[in-house]
Protein backbone atom coordinates (compact mmCIF):
# COMPACT_ATOMS: atom_id res chain seq x y z
CA UNK A 1 0.00 0.00 0.00
CA UNK A 2 1.78 3.34 -1.05
CA UNK A 3 1.92 6.37 1.07
CA UNK A 4 2.18 8.72 -1.86
CA UNK A 5 -1.28 11.44 -1.53
CA UNK A 6 -2.30 13.08 -4.96
CA UNK A 7 -4.37 15.97 -5.01
CA UNK A 8 -7.21 13.36 -7.41
CA UNK A 9 -6.84 10.99 -3.82
CA UNK A 10 -7.50 14.45 -1.64
CA UNK A 11 -10.82 15.15 -4.00
CA UNK A 12 -11.99 11.80 -3.49
CA UNK A 13 -11.72 11.68 0.18
CA UNK A 14 -13.64 14.66 0.58
CA UNK A 15 -16.18 13.12 -1.86
CA UNK A 16 -16.16 9.88 0.47
CA UNK A 17 -15.60 7.46 -2.38
CA UNK A 18 -11.90 6.10 -0.49
CA UNK A 19 -12.16 2.47 1.40
CA UNK A 20 -11.05 2.47 4.92
CA UNK A 21 -6.99 2.21 4.31
CA UNK A 22 -6.64 4.88 1.44
CA UNK A 23 -8.75 6.98 4.18
CA UNK A 24 -6.27 6.54 6.69
CA UNK A 25 -3.61 7.19 4.82
CA UNK A 26 -4.09 10.38 3.41
CA UNK A 27 -5.70 11.53 6.93
CA UNK A 28 -2.39 10.76 7.91
CA UNK A 29 -0.95 12.82 5.31
CA UNK A 30 -2.84 15.43 6.37
CA UNK A 31 -2.60 15.25 10.12
CA UNK A 32 1.26 16.40 8.96
CA UNK A 33 -0.08 19.19 6.65
CA UNK A 34 -1.74 21.51 8.67
CA UNK A 35 -2.28 24.17 5.29
CA UNK A 36 -3.57 21.25 3.57
CA UNK A 37 -5.77 19.90 6.41
CA UNK A 38 -7.25 23.23 7.00
CA UNK A 39 -8.32 23.56 2.70
CA UNK A 40 -9.98 20.13 3.02
CA UNK A 41 -11.94 20.61 6.52
CA UNK A 42 -13.07 23.94 4.70
CA UNK A 43 -14.43 21.55 1.76
CA UNK A 44 -15.89 18.62 3.63
CA UNK A 45 -17.99 21.71 5.42
CA UNK A 46 -18.95 23.17 2.23
CA UNK A 47 -19.96 20.06 0.09
CA UNK A 48 -24.00 21.43 0.18
CA UNK A 49 -24.73 24.29 -1.13
CA UNK A 50 -27.11 26.66 1.00
CA UNK A 51 -30.22 27.04 -0.70
CA UNK A 52 -31.74 29.70 1.42
CA UNK A 53 -35.20 30.18 -0.22
CA UNK A 54 -38.65 29.86 1.31
CA UNK A 55 -40.53 27.76 -1.02
CA UNK A 56 -42.44 29.25 -4.21
CA UNK A 57 -46.29 29.99 -3.36
CA UNK A 58 -46.19 28.60 -7.31
CA UNK A 59 -44.45 26.73 -9.66
CA UNK A 60 -41.05 27.61 -10.37
CA UNK A 61 -40.83 29.51 -13.42
CA UNK A 62 -38.69 28.23 -16.21
CA UNK A 63 -36.06 31.14 -15.76
CA UNK A 64 -35.87 30.08 -11.88
CA UNK A 65 -35.18 26.25 -12.76
CA UNK A 66 -32.62 27.23 -15.20
CA UNK A 67 -30.70 29.81 -12.41
CA UNK A 68 -31.12 26.68 -10.09
CA UNK A 69 -29.52 24.36 -12.46
CA UNK A 70 -26.81 27.04 -13.09
CA UNK A 71 -26.01 27.35 -9.30
CA UNK A 72 -26.01 23.56 -8.78
CA UNK A 73 -22.89 23.66 -11.42
CA UNK A 74 -21.22 26.28 -9.65
CA UNK A 75 -18.03 24.79 -7.77
CA UNK A 76 -18.39 24.75 -4.04
CA UNK A 77 -17.75 27.81 -2.05
CA UNK A 78 -14.71 27.87 0.17
CA UNK A 79 -16.66 28.99 3.43
CA UNK A 80 -20.36 28.33 3.59
CA UNK A 81 -20.82 31.52 5.38
CA UNK A 82 -20.05 33.02 1.57
CA UNK A 83 -22.63 30.92 0.33
CA UNK A 84 -25.15 33.28 0.84
CA UNK A 85 -24.66 36.09 -2.43
CA UNK A 86 -25.72 32.62 -4.51
CA UNK A 87 -28.86 33.04 -3.50
CA UNK A 88 -29.33 36.48 -5.49
CA UNK A 89 -30.05 35.13 -8.90
CA UNK A 90 -32.28 32.43 -7.46
CA UNK A 91 -34.62 35.66 -5.81
CA UNK A 92 -34.30 37.66 -8.95
CA UNK A 93 -35.85 34.91 -11.19
CA UNK A 94 -38.57 34.39 -9.05
CA UNK A 95 -39.36 37.88 -8.72
CA UNK A 96 -38.49 38.77 -4.76
CA UNK A 97 -36.91 41.08 -3.19
CA UNK A 98 -34.42 40.21 -0.24
CA UNK A 99 -33.19 42.59 1.69
CA UNK A 100 -29.85 41.85 3.68
CA UNK A 101 -29.07 43.69 6.76
CA UNK A 102 -25.64 42.25 7.90
CA UNK A 103 -24.09 38.34 8.03
CA UNK A 104 -25.58 36.14 10.09
CA UNK A 105 -24.00 33.63 11.89
CA UNK A 106 -19.78 33.29 13.30
CA UNK A 107 -16.98 34.89 11.93
CA UNK A 108 -15.20 33.26 8.84
CA UNK A 109 -12.31 32.62 11.57
CA UNK A 110 -14.48 29.74 13.41
CA UNK A 111 -14.09 27.91 10.37
CA UNK A 112 -10.12 28.05 11.27
CA UNK A 113 -11.10 27.38 14.89
CA UNK A 114 -12.85 24.12 14.03
CA UNK A 115 -10.16 22.89 11.97
CA UNK A 116 -7.13 23.48 13.90
CA UNK A 117 -9.25 22.07 16.62
CA UNK A 118 -9.86 18.72 14.43
CA UNK A 119 -5.95 18.82 13.52
CA UNK A 120 -4.82 18.94 17.56
CA UNK A 121 -7.07 15.69 18.02
CA UNK A 122 -5.78 14.22 15.10
CA UNK A 123 -2.14 14.62 16.34
CA UNK A 124 -3.11 13.51 19.70
CA UNK A 125 -4.07 10.35 18.20
CA UNK A 126 -1.40 9.67 16.10
CA UNK A 127 2.49 8.31 17.78
CA UNK A 128 4.30 9.62 15.12
CA UNK A 129 3.34 13.13 15.55
CA UNK A 130 5.10 15.01 18.50
CA UNK A 131 2.61 17.10 20.40
CA UNK A 132 4.39 20.47 21.83
CA UNK A 133 3.00 20.93 25.21
CA UNK A 134 5.79 23.81 26.12
CA UNK A 135 3.37 27.18 26.96
CA UNK A 136 5.18 30.64 27.59
CA UNK A 137 2.59 33.31 27.27
CA UNK A 138 4.94 36.30 27.27
CA UNK A 139 7.11 34.40 24.58
CA UNK A 140 4.16 33.87 22.56
CA UNK A 141 3.08 37.39 22.72
CA UNK A 142 6.45 38.71 22.52
CA UNK A 143 6.68 37.03 19.10
CA UNK A 144 3.34 36.89 17.63
CA UNK A 145 1.63 39.93 19.65
CA UNK A 146 -1.01 37.34 20.29
CA UNK A 147 -2.29 38.09 23.80
CA UNK A 148 -3.52 35.20 25.78
CA UNK A 149 -6.42 34.50 28.70
CA UNK A 150 -5.06 32.70 31.19
CA UNK A 151 -5.88 29.08 31.78
CA UNK A 152 -7.63 27.79 34.85
CA UNK A 153 -5.43 25.56 37.16
CA UNK A 154 -6.92 21.98 36.28
CA UNK A 155 -6.33 22.77 32.61
CA UNK A 156 -3.23 20.58 31.42
CA UNK A 157 -1.57 21.80 28.23
CA UNK A 158 -1.15 19.13 25.63
CA UNK A 159 0.12 21.02 22.64
CA UNK A 160 0.83 24.86 21.19
CA UNK A 161 0.78 25.47 17.87
CA UNK A 162 0.67 28.21 15.26
CA UNK A 163 -1.93 27.74 12.63
CA UNK A 164 -1.69 30.11 9.34
CA UNK A 165 -5.04 31.42 8.42
CA UNK A 166 -5.13 34.31 5.44
CA UNK A 167 -5.06 36.95 8.34
CA UNK A 168 -1.87 35.62 9.62
CA UNK A 169 -0.53 33.23 12.38
CA UNK A 170 -3.16 32.18 14.94
CA UNK A 171 -1.85 30.43 18.04
CA UNK A 172 -4.18 27.10 19.06
CA UNK A 173 -3.47 25.56 22.52
CA UNK A 174 -4.93 21.94 23.36
CA UNK A 175 -5.66 21.41 26.61
CA UNK A 176 -7.44 18.28 28.72
CA UNK A 177 -9.34 19.38 31.68
CA UNK A 178 -8.78 17.65 35.35
CA UNK A 179 -12.32 15.65 34.29
CA UNK A 180 -10.89 14.32 30.90
CA UNK A 181 -12.30 16.92 28.58
CA UNK A 182 -10.39 18.17 25.41
CA UNK A 183 -10.49 21.98 24.54
CA UNK A 184 -8.75 23.57 22.09
CA UNK A 185 -8.35 27.47 22.48
CA UNK A 186 -8.05 29.37 19.16
CA UNK A 187 -6.51 33.04 19.14
CA UNK A 188 -6.00 35.43 15.80
CA UNK A 189 -4.91 38.93 15.82
CA UNK A 190 -8.32 40.23 13.65
CA UNK A 191 -10.55 42.77 14.84
CA UNK A 192 -13.74 40.69 13.39
CA UNK A 193 -17.47 40.91 14.16
CA UNK A 194 -17.64 38.71 16.60
CA UNK A 195 -19.08 39.83 20.22
CA UNK A 196 -17.13 40.84 22.84
CA UNK A 197 -19.46 38.50 25.24
CA UNK A 198 -18.63 35.16 24.22
CA UNK A 199 -21.53 33.75 21.79
CA UNK A 200 -22.15 29.60 21.52
CA UNK A 201 -22.76 27.47 18.45
CA UNK A 202 -23.10 24.10 17.25
CA UNK A 203 -20.46 23.00 14.16
CA UNK A 204 -20.96 19.08 13.12
CA UNK A 205 -19.61 17.46 16.49
CA UNK A 206 -17.82 20.10 18.30
CA UNK A 207 -19.39 23.28 19.74
CA UNK A 208 -17.51 26.36 19.41
CA UNK A 209 -17.69 29.70 21.60
CA UNK A 210 -16.65 33.13 20.05
CA UNK A 211 -15.96 36.63 20.84
CA UNK A 212 -13.50 39.29 20.53
CA UNK A 213 -10.91 41.75 22.69
CA UNK A 214 -10.19 44.83 21.16
CA UNK A 215 -7.97 43.78 18.60
CA UNK A 216 -7.95 40.32 18.96
CA UNK A 217 -10.45 37.09 18.33
CA UNK A 218 -10.76 34.17 20.24
CA UNK A 219 -12.64 30.91 19.97
CA UNK A 220 -12.96 27.86 22.69
CA UNK A 221 -13.67 24.94 20.58
CA UNK A 222 -14.94 20.83 22.07
CA UNK A 223 -16.96 18.07 22.15
CA UNK A 224 -19.23 19.41 24.60
CA UNK A 225 -22.74 21.11 24.58
CA UNK A 226 -22.60 25.02 23.11
CA UNK A 227 -23.89 26.00 26.74
CA UNK A 228 -21.04 24.53 28.25
CA UNK A 229 -18.74 26.26 25.59
CA UNK A 230 -20.24 29.11 26.58
CA UNK A 231 -19.96 29.38 30.42
CA UNK A 232 -16.36 27.77 30.33
CA UNK A 233 -15.44 31.12 27.52
CA UNK A 234 -17.23 33.39 29.94
CA UNK A 235 -15.12 32.68 32.34
CA UNK A 236 -11.69 32.51 30.45
CA UNK A 237 -12.73 35.99 29.76
CA UNK A 238 -12.44 37.34 32.98
CA UNK A 239 -8.94 36.25 33.43
CA UNK A 240 -5.95 37.71 31.61
CA UNK A 241 -2.57 37.24 32.29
Amino acid sequence: MTNDVSALEIDAYVDDQLDLPRRFVVETHLARNPDQAAQVMADLSTRSALQMMAPPVAPPSSAMAQAAAQMAAMPPRPHWRRALPLVAPLAAAAGLALVFLRPSGPPDYVDYAVNSHRIAMMRAAMVSQVETPHYDAREIASNTRIAMPHLPDDWRVTDVQLFPTERGPALVIAVKTEGGQNFSLFALRDRSRAPERPDAVQEGTESVAYWRRGDMSYALTGSGEPRLMDATAEALTRDWS
